[in-house]
């Protein structure tokens, strides 16, 4: 069920991205002959205006189909009739409805789910840890690692985390309006046995936020993953990381995204995969739409349009480029599942 859920939110988020350029293209008076979610033989259809809505069998993805775009349809009301302005308003809607669902489906988790953090307080000490044998108990709030002061959850951590399993270490708390100080080694985390650990949780804090707040915390979080991805793709063309260990393909997505269901953070998730659609729709390269709008700055320098055969010729070379980067990727999911690794690179 949960990689249904999954599969539904992506589509959700391709057809986020044609009802984009659908609803700008009409607004700027080109015609739209179709509107279909999914590929393949029509199961449902609707006249509404002059406009046909389909639902096709194959649910992935969608169209919205522009009058002269991809035919010799001719008129006012065709793509072609347009000024190169409006083309270019209804190319780049598309990405930019998947860059306003990233906004609002961040922003409104941040309204909802809020963020979480630990508090600097011992909610919970675990039996035959460094902390149950030295008398750290709940409800001790902590206060210093080896005599320098704390004052977040994380400062508490980045300072166990310095130290290895076996070193001594001494731990401030306030108990009972007092400073008690306990000392002690460090055990290891079960899941590694080089990692340092006390053997304390902490309190968990939730925190929400109005719309405004969170609207910006959204902007500002993706505005960071943008900056990120695009030092990381320069990372990959220069080597320094593995293409193979770090694409993934439908399979990889559809999984990942299985898990984020049932560990609830998918709508963070999703966010973050219609903000990639969407810079991904942005590269210049035909039959992305940054192709298209490469080609109409082309139009307005070279002051008359680029030729269809000319553009059909470097849509099928990018067509065959996307293929290929769908094949691999797919060939990367299914090794990464015969192999055991996880989709999530380190």
């Amino acid at each position: 069920m949960t990689v249904i859920v999954a599969l539904l939110g992506l589509v959700l988020l391709i057809v986020i991205h044609e009802l984009g350029h659908m609803l700008t293209a009409k607004a700027l008076g080109v015609r739209v002959p179709e509107f279909g979610v999914g590929f393949g033989p029509p199961i449902f259809k609707k006249k509404i205006g002059k406009t046909v809505y389909s639902l096709r069998i194959i649910l992935l993805g969608g169209f919205a189909k522009m009058a002269g775009m991809n035919d010799d349809d001719e008129g006012p009301d065709t793509y072609p009739a347009k000024a190169a302005w409006r083309r270019a308003l209804i190319i780049f809607a598309g990405p930019f409805a998947n860059i306003l669902a990233a906004v609002v489906i961040l922003a409104l988790t941040l309204m909802i789910q809020g963020t979480v953090a630990g508090k600097p307080v011992v909610k919970q000490v675990e039996p035959g840890s460094m902390a149950d044998k030295t008398g750290i108990q709940a409800g001790d709030h902590l206060l210093g690692v080896d005599g320098k002061r704390i004052k977040e959850w994380d400062g508490f951590t980045k300072a166990v985390s310095e130290k290895q399993p076996g070193q001594k270490i001494s731990v401030t708390v306030e108990r009972d309006g007092s400073e008690k100080q306990f000392s002690g080694k460090l055990g290891a985390s079960p899941d590694n046995k080089n990692q340092a650990l006390v053997g304390v949780r902490p309190e968990i804090e939730r925190t929400t936020y109005g719309p405004v707040e969170a609207t910006g915390m959204a902007v500002s979080t993706l505005g960071n993953i943008t900056v990120k991805l695009g030092s990381f793709v320069g990372q990959l063309v220069t080597g320094e990381q593995s293409f193979s260990k770090n694409v993934t393909g439908p399979v990889g997505i559809a999984s990942v995204g299985s898990t984020a269901v049932s560990q609830g953070f998918f709508p963070q998730l999703l966010a973050f995969i219609s903000l990639n659609l969407a810079l991904f729709n942005l590269l210049p390269m035909l039959p992305l739409d940054g192709g298209h709008l490469f080609f109409i700055a082309a139009e307005k320098v070279m002051g008359r349009p680029v030729s269809k055969e000319t553009m059909g010729k470097v849509a099928a070379v990018g067509m065959a480029l996307v293929l290929v980067l769908f094949l691999f990727a797919t060939y990367s999911d299914l090794s990464k599942i015969f192999t055991g690794q996880s989709f999530i690179p380190d």
